[in-house]
Order: structure tokens, then sequence, then C-alpha cells
């Protein structure tokens, strides 16, 4: 104990619970870009863009390199909750499958080319 305080109740911060929370944060910020782009890449699906952006998003993309970047974001939302389980700060089993289940199921939606698989 320093200065006379009371001690940490979780204990000391490690370096592996630094790395686990910038994982987290990391993966988090990974996956709403990755939904903002996929918005912004069907609201201006019909405007004239610039060349390199058809190459920056998702919904330009081949099928099945769409399928990989969803499978690829529903793995860091994965990640996510683990990151915060392995921190204390697990949650229930439900949201957890309640948070990745869409982009699976967006992946499997691009897949079979089903119409809804688009923000349009």
């Amino acid at each position: 104990m320093k200065g006379g305080g009371a001690p940490d109740p979780l204990g000391p911060v490690t370096s592996a619970d630094r790395r686990l929370a910038l994982v987290a944060l990391g993966t988090a910020v990974f996956t709403v870009l990755a939904v903002v782009l996929e918005i912004a890449a069907g609201v201006l699906a019909n405007s004239a863009v610039p060349a390199w952006a058809t190459r920056l998003v998702p919904l330009a993309w081949p099928r099945v390199a769409r399928v990989a970047w969803w499978l690829t974001v529903a793995a860091a939302m994965a990640t996510f909750h683990g990151s915060l389980h392995r921190l204390g700060l697990g949650q229930a089993r439900l949201l957890v499958v309640a948070s990745v289940a869409p982009f699976l199921i967006f992946a499997a939606g691009v897949a079979t080319g089903q119409s809804w698989s688009t923000f349009h």
C-alpha cells in the first residue's frame, strides 16, 4: 500500500490487463467502423464517388471478399467479448451470441446473394 490508502479491491493492473483492454478497444472500434463503412456505402451507392472510394468500401468488393470481411468482423466482435471476459467483465452468453450472430448472418446473406445483405 502506497500512501496509507486502502488496497485496490480489483488488484494491481498488469501489462496483460492493459493489452487485453487495448484488444477490446481495438476490436470494438474495428466493428463500429465496419458497420459505418457499410452504411455509408449503401447510402452513397447511387452517387458519384471517386474510384478510390469504391475500392475502400466492402459493398464494391467481390462476394468472396465481402464474406471474408464480415466473418472477420464477427471474429472481432467475439474477440471483444473474449477480452472483456478475461478482464473479469464477462457478459451473459445470450448477449455475446446476440452481438456476434448478426455479423455471421450478414456474411451468410452476402454469400448467398440476398438483397437484404446491403444497406440500400
